[in-house]
């Protein structure tokens, strides 16, 4: 990608600050065009520990962004273990990765883009397009004119809500529950042969998952850097996410839940089932978790990305479920892909943007349904609990996961 002086190519908008904006807003800014991003959050965003399997595409697009990565990026791990109910290894499958966590990655895309053209505390609440451009009507009373405006904003994307009402993501009948854990305070209770390994266990309709992360202030010295969880679990929509979702006041919370408002008898059923399903180390560790949190998990797929000069990407567009290790690395192929259209174009978005949005959609649809395939064991769990009988997917399902999670590519 030829590098031009800020400006040159004409200005493009970007609603949302997370990964994909930044990955977005990087690329862009090296080919020439002035970007802004608004961000409605008005502090720094954190992700509460969520860690991320990198890929090679992942590291392509940050050397494209000028940010060359090495082992600084993350933790090595040499492979992966799947452990029985009582702590037996079950199996073993040598695999070296890079795990890291959305904090350290998020932390390198924001320092490298430049806070004056960062504007948070400050959303995207309209538009009006022209044959000259994009008119973008801010939270503060400004109004901006881009060439383009792109949707970043996220799975419950404003941006989309208003280019089509009537989509939202569809609850996939279970939730991750997630936390992080010292690795000193683990180290005392589990071995090295655990802790150092991307660790699996399977409980029946159910799995959990852990590797190790940066610690505190992205410190990689080992005894300093912490341990990612997720366990996924059923939860029918109609009972068990009810009742996950209110908290201590009554009150029904829509989609999500602020992890301090979780009631504590429902992280003490969380502990207690630990101690009843899960392998002692995995035990161990949503035991040591101080406040363990939970996400539903949530499929979303566009049936359009491109609105003339308005475009959806990253979890705006498309949301997989996490099994397939491609959330981060999604949104910033998506971002690489609109540069790379843009100047095989030579920068007329008219072009551009039709051949993209046909690329990304075959792209998104490829990752949905691969976490569809990979958690279909977790999903018929759920129609078990409510009582429904469930399909016809196979338990082979979940084990996939063992060795699908951060491999599966979409061609």
């Amino acid at each position: 990608m030829t590098e031009q002086h800020e400006g040159d190519r004409g200005r493009i908008a970007i609603c949302g600050g997370s990964m994909a904006g930044l990955f977005a807003g990087l690329l862009l800014r090296r080919q020439g065009w002035r970007v802004d991003i608004y961000e409605r959050s008005g502090e720094e965003l954190a992700s509460r520990g969520a860690g991320i399997v990198t890929h090679p595409e992942l590291y392509r697009v940050l050397a494209a962004c000028g940010l060359h990565q090495d082992r600084s990026l993350g933790v090595e791990v040499p492979g992966r273990i799947t452990l029985d109910r009582d702590g037996t290894i079950l199996g073993r499958h040598p695999l070296v990765q890079m795990t890291t966590s959305w904090d350290r990655l998020y932390r390198l895309l924001r320092d490298a883009f430049p806070s004056e053209a960062y504007h948070t505390g400050t959303a995207v609440e309209g538009f009006e397009q022209s044959g000259e451009g994009v008119e973008v009507t801010l939270s503060d009373g400004r109004r901006d004119r881009a060439d383009l405006l792109i949707g970043a904003d996220g799975f419950r994307s404003g941006l989309r809500a208003r280019l089509m009402p009537e989509l939202a993501p569809a609850y996939a009948g279970y939730v991750a529950w997630r936390g992080l854990v010292e690795e000193t305070a683990l180290a005392r209770v589990c071995s090295p042969d655990f802790i150092d390994w991307f660790g699996f266990c399977l409980p029946r309709h159910e799995q959990i998952l852990g590797y190790l992360v940066a610690g505190v202030g992205d410190d990689l010295r080992p005894g300093h850097r912490r341990y990612n969880w997720a366990w996924y679990r059923p939860a029918a929509a109609e009972s068990g996410l009810a009742d996950l979702l209110t908290d201590a006041e009554g009150r029904r919370h829509e989609m999500a839940i602020p992890p301090d408002l979780v009631r504590d008898e429902v992280t003490a059923r969380l502990r207690a089932d630990a101690e009843r399903l899960l392998a002692p180390e995995f035990n161990e560790v949503v035991r040591l978790t101080e406040r363990p949190f939970f996400q539903p998990i949530y499929d979303l797929e566009s049936p359009k990305l491109v609105f003339g000069r308005v475009l959806l990407m990253g979890d705006a567009a498309f949301v997989g479920r996490p099994h397939v290790g491609m959330g981060v690395t999604k949104a910033a192929a998506d971002a690489m892909a609109l540069a790379e259209a843009l100047e095989a174009a030579d920068y007329d978005h008219r072009v551009a943007l039709p051949l993209w949005e046909a690329d990304r959609l075959r792209y998104g649809r490829a990752v949905v349904v691969r976490g569809q395939e990979l958690g279909a064991d977790l999903t018929e769990g759920a129609a078990l609990a409510a009582g429904r009988r469930p399909g016809t997917q196979a338990r082979a399902a979940n084990l996939m996961a063992t060795i699908g999670i951060g491999l599966a590519t979409p061609s």
